[in-house]
């Protein structure tokens, strides 16, 4: 449901190839349009140009991909011309014909490869290639022909060896060593970090090595090979780095430096829902705000009744704007609500569900609504299954817990996650309110008596212990 455009600027190659800008997508892209049907077309039998590996550190700026070997069912004096040649079944590359071999810039083959691979990792890739093109015969009739595939085999060029630091230098937090802001070690060559900007705002990435004597090695400096990029995907380049650019709002960038790529994601601090059980949004009332999870900024959850039939979709404030449905949304649909759609969001299984959205990634997943109490009330400082609150039936029910066990303050959370402290996603009764701790600080504590129930509705906010 996503469309990612990567891009990275290559050199022209000679020998009658077509110049092509820094955006390559147009003839390197995966093709969606419907094709022709095979069988139409003459068959070409085409082989391998070559048993060696193609090294883009040591060969020439053009090579001999495939040859023409025979061209089935053609009237004899017949001819083949290639225009094209794909790539693992899905990228094309433009290719010109010398006495039946059929020859590629390395530089456009090169991208096509980060495209299909999406990685600038020097690894031996295995590219599977097939052909289409043109059998002319000798009265010049021209006959569309489709060929067999053959494989070779691509290295990239090594790009520098991946460190144990990462660095941004910016117009956000500063351009010296000692104001560079430092990107958090995920493992496995990746790292991320989280900034904001207060307006139009230039950066670039800071390798350990870049850091000399206190200073600035400007050479060893990461970046883009467009300068001002405002790409949300793209590659990180070591070369003639040039700065990336974001606009004023918070970010969290993350880079992998084995694959050498680079995601740009905004982080809201709000994330509301609305639709046709809430009017569309006709009023900011009519937008249902949901709970950040705690230090998992742009991530957020709520429980709520959906009705089979429903749809809804999500936007950062209480209007529309920058919202998102089910064509940016990857669905990880945990509970059986079964969520499809093109547009906006459609229900398809009425009842209780925790929605967990990461709206940075635009992931919505779905999990059972469960409720934990935890703590002395009910003997336990670990979630059990006898603890979680009873699901109603309808949309204006309550969840009810079984009478409490003890005295003590009144603890309550959802955990979908393992991987996510359950006080993370934490929220109390106050004045009959149900209050959630989000992304503020540790709430006020409510104590609780003995053979006490605990009652939530979502579908109010209220709740009460009785």
């Amino acid at each position: 449901m996503k469309t990612q455009a990567l891009y990275a600027g290559i050199l022209v190659a000679a020998l009658g190839f077509t110049a092509c800008d820094e955006d390559y997508t147009d003839w390197a892209a995966p093709q969606s349009n419907a094709q022709q049907d095979p069988s139409a077309a003459l068959q070409l039998e085409i082989g391998a140009a070559s048993t060696d590996a193609i090294d883009r550190e040591t060969c020439a700026d053009t090579v001999d991909l495939v040859s023409v070997v025979s061209m089935v069912q053609a009237p004899a004096g017949s001819s083949a011309i290639l225009s094209t040649l794909t790539v693992n079944g899905s990228y094309t590359v433009p290719c010109t014909m010398q006495k039946g071999v059929a020859r590629v810039a390395v530089a456009q083959l090169d991208s096509v490869v980060r495209l299909a691979y999406n990685s600038l990792q020097r690894t031996e890739r295995t590219l599977s290639i097939s052909a289409t093109g043109t059998i002319v015969t000798p009265s010049g009739q021209a006959l569309r022909a489709a060929s067999n595939e053959v494989s070779a085999t691509y290295l990239q060029v090594a790009p520098p060896a991946t460190e144990q630091a990462y660095y941004i230098l910016g117009d956000f937090c500063g351009w010296t060593a000692e104001a560079a802001l430092p990107m958090q070690d995920l493992g496995n060559g990746v790292f991320q970090c989280e900034f904001s900007a207060t307006k139009d705002s230039w950066f670039k990435i800071l390798p350990q090595s870049g850091i000399v004597n206190g200073g600035v090695d400007w050479g060893a400096v990461l970046g883009s090979s467009v300068d001002g990029d405002t790409s949300t995907d793209t590659f990180v380049t070591w070369s003639g780095a040039q700065a990336f650019k974001v606009g004023e709002g918070d970010y969290r960038l993350t880079i992998d430096m084995v694959n050498w790529t680079y995601s740009l994601r905004t982080v809201s601090p709000e994330l509301y829902m609305t639709g046709s059980a809430y009017k569309w949004g006709s009023t900011p009332e009519d937008w249902l705000p949901l709970v950040p999870v705690y230090d998992h900024k742009g991530e957020f959850w709520k429980i709520v009744y959906l009705t089979a039939g429903d749809e809804f979709k999500f936007a950062p404030q209480r209007g529309w704007g920058g919202d998102f449905g089910a064509d940016q949304l990857t669905i990880v649909d945990h509970a059986g609500a079964a969520l499809s759609g093109t547009g906006n969001v459609v229900v398809g299984q009425s009842g209780w569900y925790l929605l967990y959205v990461d709206a940075s990634n635009k992931v919505l997943e779905t999990y059972k609504p469960e409720v934990y109490l935890i703590g002395n009330t009910v003997g336990a400082w670990e979630l059990k299954p006898e603890n979680c609150l009873n699901v109603p039936e309808g949309k204006d029910g309550d969840f009810l817990s079984n009478p409490l066990s003890a005295d003590g303050e009144l603890r309550m959370c959802v955990h979908p996650k393992d991987d996510i402290d359950w006080w993370k996603m934490e929220f109390i009764i106050l004045n009959g309110e149900i209050v959630y701790r989000g992304s503020g600080p540790d709430q006020e504590r409510v104590n609780a008596g003995a053979g006490q129930v605990v009652s939530l509705n979502f579908t109010t906010g209220k709740g009460s212990v009785k």
